[in-house]
C-alpha cells in the first residue's frame, strides 16, 4: 500500500525440485544482517515491500519471496506437495542469501509466515540469529466451518488438489484503514483458494508447534501483536512463545492496530520498531503496552 522507500530488484529463484519462485531483493553493499522475509497465507511479497524497504534502509540485505503457489507464482497455485517442501524452500532461500553475502542471517515472518518461521527456526537452531514475528499465526482465531473440514478430510483421500476458500476474504480482518481495505480488495494476486492438501499440511505445522514437536526456539525472538487481532489469538500465542523460546522474547502489543500493521493509517510506531529491531535495539515492551 505504501510505496517502498527503496525499489526492490525482481528476481527468480529455482528451488531444488525445479519450482521457480518470484522474489524481491534489496542488496546492501556491507549489510549488518541478511533477512529472509516470509509473508502470510493470503498475501504475497507485494504487501510488504514498504516494511522490507525500511529494513533495507537500515543497512540490511532483504530477500522477500512469494511463497510457492502464491503471488506471482502461478504454478501449482494454492498447493504444496507436503509441509517439508515449505521448510526446504526456506532452507534454499537462506542458502541463496548465503551465496551473496556472509552477513548474519535473520528471519522476519508475518502471520502464516510467522508460523513457518517458528517451525523452521525450531528445527534449525543455527539457521538465524534472530526472528521478528509480526502477528504470527501459530494459534489462529479464524477457522473453517465444520462442514468444510469434513469435505477437506474426504478430499484428502479422493481429490487432494480440490480447492477450498481461505476464510480471510474480508479485508477488515487485516486492517481498520479504508485505504488498506481498498488495496486488498483490488489485489488480483492475493490467494483466495488453496487445496485440501495445503490446508492439511498447514494444520500439521500447527500441531507440531503446539505439541513442541519441532523443539524449542533458541534464537532471540521479537514479536509484535495487535491487542484486538481478529485473525490470531494474541494472548495464547504470546504465552506459547514464552514457553517455547529458550531466551525471553521481546513482546510488544499494539492497542490501536489491525492484524497487519503494514496497512495502518499511521505506521509511525511500526516504522520505529522495525528500525530499532534492524539495528539491534530490543523492543523491551510487553502485552498491554502501546
Amino acid at each position: 500500500m505504501r510505496p517502498p522507500l527503496i525499489p526492490p530488484q525482481p528476481l527468480t529463484l529455482e528451488m531444488s525440485d525445479g519450482y521457480r519462485v518470484f522474489a524481491r531483493y534489496w542488496p546492501a553493499p556491507s549489510p549488518r544482517a541478511a533477512i529472509l522475509y516470509l509473508h502470510g497465507i493470503q498475501s504475497h511479497g507485494g504487501w510488504f515491500e514498504w516494511s522490507a524497504s525500511v529494513l533495507a534502509s537500515c543497512g540490511c540485505t532483504v530477500l522477500l519471496p512469494d511463497r510457492r503457489g502464491s503471488g506471482r507464482n502461478d504454478a501449482a497455485r494454492g498447493d504444496v506437495p507436503n509441509r517439508q517442501r515449505w521448510l526446504d524452500d526456506v532452507a534454499e532461500q537462506l542458502a541463496w542469501i548465503d551465496s551473496h553475502t556472509r552477513a548474519p542471517r535473520e528471519i522476519v515472518g508475518v502471520s502464516w509466515g510467522g508460523k513457518l518461521a517458528c517451525s523452521y527456526a525450531a528445527r534449525n537452531p543455527r539457521a538465524a540469529g534472530r526472528l521478528l514475528l509480526i502477528s504470527p499465526g501459530v494459534f489462529p482465531r479464524v477457522d473453517l466451518p465444520t462442514f468444510a473440514k469434513f469435505a477437506i478430510a474426504v478430499s484428502l483421500f479422493t481429490a487432494p488438489d480440490r480447492e477450498f476458500e481461505i476464510p480471510l476474504n474480508d479485508p477488515a480482518l487485516f486492517t481498520r484503514n479504508p485505504a488498506g481495505h481498498d488495496f486488498i480488495s483490488r489485489d488480483t494476486l492475493k490467494l483466495q483458494r488453496v487445496t485440501a492438501r495445503f490446508l492439511y499440511q498447514s494444520r500439521l505445522l500447527d500441531r507440531r508447534l503446539w505439541r513442541g514437536g519441532d523443539g524449542p526456539i533458541s534464537q532471540h525472538v521479537t514479536a509484535l501483536f495487535s491487542k484486538s487481532d481478529p485473525i490470531i489469538r494474541t494472548q495464547e500465542t504470546a504465552a506459547w512463545l514464552r514457553r517455547t523460546c529458550t531466551q525471553t522474547p521481546d513482546v510488544t502489543e499494539f492497542t490501536d492496530s489491525g492484524h497487519t500493521p503494514e496497512f495502518d493509517a499511521d505506521a509511525e510506531r511500526f516504522d520505529r520498531l522495525l528500525r530499532e529491531w534492524a539495528i539491534g535495539i530490543p523492543a523491551g515492551a510487553s502485552p498491554g503496552t502501546g
